[in-house]
């Protein structure tokens, strides 16, 4: 069972947890502020739209249950799932016991209960920290079978029946009081004018307030006990006020010209409304996560002792044999041991094309064979899968806000006190300005509360998030994993991307071209590539396995040596049969007092065909020079192109020498090389440029990179390449294609344009409407479908990103 754990502080945990309750910006910052004062807390963010809390703290000092404790406290609710599972194999009641104790000792396992009896398990779990696959996994690896399931209905799905219960009651309920509120246009309505009619609109209106209503006075109540304020407060201030006032003027006869109800019943009636399309809105929001869950089969045939057995995908095991026939889905990340094929890899990738599959190649769980059948054998499976890792990381990602939704967070925290000094200053304007009159105060009050209710700090808090829940599932379709909302917002304000060469821009897989010896007594080029190889045996540098690798293919032995010191950036040193044996750059022969003016112009005649020498060297005589090519990725060159296009200047760092590394450049028409840098070396290069002023994105993948990732605006990984590599990069590219560089700074400046328009659309919403509402234009009534929609047009708004593609020309 996996977690989310930090990994940028030591001894701190992070952790998610789902939160209901929440209707605003305001909720959100009374959350954080009342978690964050937690002795422990290191960092709290909420998230509206995905109503999720992803925490960092010390394990030491707080936990779980405590902070979990503290949102209660607040009067929110920790959301958990509820599953109820049937199983086979449960033995005895100590059995049923240890498999409940097992079961509550799993991160996010809030509750777990196991019945001998009925052989029925029922867990409640934290969905932000554990799946459904997860705990199927775990019940099926602790040798138990699932004969069924049933899943209770999600928090969402709960929240969208409880809102349109109450919009139902609130429609019921407000009916009558618009048919008998207006006498004297429909004189015509049974008892219209009468007493009796102004008392059955008292019942109608006080059913609409206080049960249609009600989840705004908990709210309000729960706001205002930690001495803030939001939409929740807004409402009650504006639809109590409107209430209260036609109350005083039903008893004991009424003043129909004073009488208000249809102002409060249908204000409440249409947020309600809203409250369950923005419900609605913001689970399509999330729901590309969800469809890539969905993507994975049930079931898998494996291959057991000569049979063909049928079981279900969490009982498969690492090294499992799997049957995959031609359309069939491929279960988890494998290998290829029989047959060819070609795989559809579009649902993780976004490419297009079926990628052709031969024994010895690697397949991406839920993907599709098209062609041939395949025998593949199983290496990751359960939450250590392709497929799951993206899910985790992008769903990580949602919970970290970007700098631009921590700024409207908190401007939103501040809005419903404006809004109410607003609205006081309206009424008090009204009366005080007003011709005295009979109907002074009614005057006055519909104003203010038409402002209270226009006013809309729920579509301040959804332009944000509900934009980057949309923009991150496009992305993982299209084969980009942005690793937070900031990387998401930094990518698109980059004015420099700066690539490693070797196996960035290149293949990273040198072929050897050339064997040069330079010794009488060593004439061999196998001699030559023998003791190359045997030196470079220990070496993960690219080059290094390239020399072994040909030294394979030709037959050469390759020896142990003693005294291995591989020189970063450089080359390595050995002992080998009595010989200090040196193999590496010019600049490593130098260091170690090796003459190389002999072997100058063969080197330069070397780099000026693009080659990378290696110089062999034996008690500090150089023997020989082994030469490498390594060519440019198909996808590069259009990558630089595309670039350049978008006015990113492109630069090439490269720890390789100057005249291969211009060699490569001049292929690719990348204007600028910064070549002989070593490992440490590319942290200083990607400083200096930030200190310039400009905004770098560095693009590498290796573990030279990693640190020149971190140090960079936005790092990003190419996914083929080593893990710590993606661990440093803040976006990770699945696809090793460069033209994907463009495709994340598109989709990053398409996301960040839609959170501009959104916010823009809030903003001049409010600044439209409010002063409306004041000059007394806006009905309430009106003003509560006014709000309503504005947070449903907003979500909707963010939705349409979901038809773009950031491939289209």
């Amino acid at each position: 069972m996996e977690q989310i754990t930090d990994t940028e502080h030591v001894g701190v945990k992070r952790t998610a947890i789902k939160i209901g309750g929440m209707h605003c910006a305001g909720c959100v910052n009374s959350i954080q502020n009342f978690v964050s004062e937690l002795n422990g807390v290191k960092k709290c963010e909420v998230n509206l739209a995905s109503e999720k809390a992803v925490i960092e703290f010390d394990p030491k000092s707080v936990d779980l249950v405590a902070i979990e404790k503290a949102v209660e406290e607040a009067g929110y609710k920790v959301v958990y799932e509820k599953l109820t599972l049937k199983v086979s194999g449960i033995t005895d009641s100590s059995d049923a016991d240890n498999l409940e104790r097992r079961l509550k000792e799993i991160e996010g396992v809030k509750y777990a209960s196991v019945n001998y009896g009925n052989s029925q398990v029922l867990v409640e779990y934290n969905q932000a920290l554990l799946s459904l696959s997860d705990i199927r996994q775990f019940i099926n690896k602790s040798g138990y079978q699932i004969l069924s399931e049933d899943l209770s209905a999600s928090a969402e799905q709960i929240e969208a029946k409880k809102l349109k219960k109450l919009f139902a009651i609130g429609v019921a309920f407000t009916i009558p009081i618009m048919l008998l509120g207006y006498p004297e246009y429909m004189p015509f309505i049974p008892l219209a004018g009468t007493t009796l009619a102004a008392y059955i609109m008292f019942v109608c209106a006080s059913v609409v307030q206080f049960v249609t209503g009600s989840r705004f006075y908990v709210g309000a109540y729960r706001i205002a006990k930690m001495r803030s304020a939001n939409m929740d407060t807004l409402v009650v201030i504006g639809t109590t006020a409107a209430y209260m006032f036609s109350v005083a003027n039903t008893f004991p006869e009424p003043a129909w010209h004073n009488i208000y109800y249809d102002a409060a019943a249908v204000v409440v009636t249409f947020i309600i409304l809203g409250k369950y399309l923005e419900n609605k809105t913001k689970g399509k929001a999330s729901s590309a996560i969800k469809k890539m869950l969905e993507l994975q089969p049930k079931t898998a045939r494996i291959k057991k002792d000569g049979q063909e057995v049928e079981v279900p995908i969490e009982q498969i095991k690492v090294d499992d044999l799997i049957i995959v026939r031609p359309g069939e889905k491929i279960p988890v990340d494998s290998i290829v041991v029989e047959g060819h094929s070609a795989v559809d890899e579009s649902m993780i990738t976004g490419e297009s094309m079926p990628v052709e599959k031969k024994i010895g190649d690697i397949v991406i769980g839920s993907t599709v064979n098209k062609e041939g059948a395949l025998l593949v054998k199983a290496v990751k499976v359960g939450s250590d899968t392709v497929l799951s890792q993206i899910v985790k990381l992008v769903e990580d990602a949602m919970g970290r806000k970007p700098p631009m939704q921590r700024l409207v967070d908190k401007i939103a925290g501040y809005f419903a006190f404006v809004v109410i000094a607003v609205a006081v200053g309206t009424f008090l304007a009204w009366y005080f300005l007003s011709p005295v009159g009979p109907h002074l105060l009614a005057t006055a009050l519909i104003p203010a509360v038409a402002i209270l209710v226009v006013a809309c700090p729920c579509a301040l808090g959804l332009a944000t998030p509900t934009a980057i829940m949309v923009g991150m599932g496009k992305s993982a379709q299209n084969g980009v994993l942005f690793k937070s909302g900031e990387a998401l917002e930094t990518l698109g304000k980059i004015q420099v991307a700066v690539f490693d060469k070797t196996g960035t821009l290149t293949e990273g897989k040198p072929q050897v071209t050339d064997i040069i010896p330079l010794e009488s007594d060593y004439s061999s080029k196998n001699k030559i590539l023998e003791i190359g190889a045997t030196a470079e045996n220990n070496s993960e540098h690219p080059l290094a396995k390239s020399i072994v690798q040909k030294a394979k293919e030709v037959g050469v032995k390759i020896d142990e040596t003693s005294d291995f010191i591989a020189v970063p950036g450089k080359g390595v040193t050995a002992e080998y049969q009595g010989v200090h044996i040196t193999v590496g750059s010019m600049g490593l022969m130098k260091d170690e007092g090796i003459e190389v003016k002999v072997v100058e112009g063969i080197i330069t005649d070397l780099q000026n065909q693009g080659k990378t020498a290696i110089v062999v060297a034996a008690d500090k005589k150089i023997l020989g020079i082994i030469a490498l090519l390594d060519t440019p990725k198909p996808s590069a060159k259009e990558a630089v192109k595309l670039l350049k296009e978008n006015h990113i200047e492109v630069i090439m760092l490269t720890g390789d020498n100057e005249r291969t590394a211009a060699t490569i450049a001049k292929e690719l028409e990348v204007d600028r090389v910064i070549a002989n840098v070593l490992p440490h070396e590319k942290v200083n290069v990607i400083k200096k440029l930030q200190e310039e002023g400009k905004k770098v994105a560095m693009v590498g993948d290796g573990i030279n990179d990693a640190a020149a990732l971190t140090q960079s605006d936005a790092g990003i990984a190419i996914g083929s390449g080593t893990d710590i590599a993606i661990e440093a990069g803040k976006v990770v590219l699945i696809r090793n294609d460069l033209r994907d560089v463009v495709t994340t700074i598109k989709i990053s400046k398409k996301t960040i344009s839609k959170i501009r328009q959104n916010l823009f659309y809030a903003f001049v919403y409010n600044a439209a409407l409010i002063p409306v509402a004041g000059l007394g234009l806006l009905y309430p009534a009106l003003a509560g479908l006014a709000m309503a929609a504005s947070s449903v047009s907003v979500t909707s708004s963010s939705l349409l990103l979901k038809r773009w593609n950031p491939h289209k020309k």
